[in-house]
């Protein structure tokens, strides 16, 4: 009974630290909100892709767009506001991840941890996610889906 245990705890832990492949269950798009916003996001996008746009009620948009993630680094995600076709302003935001841990001969790097952003106070609810091909991509939650 007692090896049972540890090894059940071995292979919980174990299966913790392996890298998983993310279960998202937003939607791509397009997705509607209540303030007029329409989201839509690309099946897969790698640094420097276009990874979602949103259309906001006031006919301004939001582009999404991610950057590498280095070593031991999260990926960071680039928000660009246009408004009436001009950009209007510009800012980026880490992705979540695990921490790094010390060993004896170095750093092991944290893991991608999914990722929720809030955009516009709360109104547009985005998930970040990572493909098993280390490309991101983005699903909108909260929405109706077309």
């Amino acid at each position: 009974m007692k090896f049972q245990q540890v090894m059940s705890g071995a292979l919980c832990a174990a299966a913790m630290m392996w890298p998983v492949a993310a279960s998202a269950d937003g939607s791509a798009g397009p997705v509607t909100y209540s303030g007029g916003a329409v989201a839509t996001a690309t099946p897969k996008c790698a640094p420097g892709e276009l990874c979602a746009t949103i259309v906001l009620g006031n006919g301004d948009s939001v582009k999404v767009l991610t950057g590498g993630s280095g070593k031991c680094n999260p990926y960071v995600m680039t928000f660009m506001r246009y408004h009436a076709g001009q950009l209007d302003a510009v800012w980026s935001t880490p992705t979540d991840r695990t921490p790094d841990v010390q060993r004896a001969f170095g750093v092991r790097c944290g893991n991608f941890q999914n990722t929720h952003m809030p955009l516009e106070n709360g109104t547009i609810d985005m998930g970040i996610f990572q493909n098993k091909d280390g490309t991101v991509f983005v699903q909108f939650f909260g929405g109706s889906a077309k």
